[in-house]
């Protein structure tokens, strides 16, 4: 995507084509076609899609996220010092995906950029101690830890981004 052909990041809606979508991965594409718009509706999970302008209906790319809590003891101990040692709760990012043609084109990057963005506005006004999310791989691993996530204490396939973290990224982006 280019600087004229810009992208908004916009919740999923009826007017979005999702069965048009294709990431390569059938089970991202089917939790999009499938199962997002009604997860949706019953308050389970928000769905994000990139779009462009030009084409609304069209999805480039799309995230997903939830609020989940998980168990203090998979955080790194300087992560902990100040938390309780109980479950703590964790904003989820539980999908991020990009069209098969619109890869290699850093709209991951601003997918998950996105997530995280919205996900420092919540600490205004909700308690999260971090955002998760599940790396299909270690390159995807390795992915989001180039963004400032940290695995898990017992699985390098999990991670986290504490929420001092999250605001970090915030400012940078909003220019503070």
């Amino acid at each position: 995507m280019t600087a004229g052909n810009p992208l908004s990041i916009v919740m999923l809606a009826p007017q979005h084509d999702r069965s048009a979508f294709d990431c390569g991965q059938d089970d991202l594409n089917r939790y999009l076609q499938q199962v997002a718009s009604q997860h949706q509706k019953k308050q389970v999970s928000r769905t994000w899609v990139a779009v462009r302008p030009s084409e609304p209906e069209r999805i480039v790319g799309f995230y997903t996220t939830t609020l989940a809590e998980i168990s203090a003891e998979y955080f790194n101990p300087k992560d902990l010092k100040k938390l309780p040692k109980t479950s703590l709760p964790v904003a989820r990012l539980s999908r991020l995906a990009v069209g098969q043609q619109y890869q290699g084109q850093h709209i991951g990057q601003r997918l998950l950029i996105d997530a995280i963005v919205r996900t420092a506005r919540l600490l205004e006004d909700f308690a999260v101690v971090g955002m998760v999310v599940d790396a299909k791989d270690e390159a995807v691993s390795r992915y989001y830890q180039h963004f400032g996530f940290v695995p898990w204490q017992d699985d390098a396939l999990k991670l986290y981004m504490p929420a001092q973290a999250l605001l970090d990224v915030y400012a940078a982006v909003i220019g503070e």
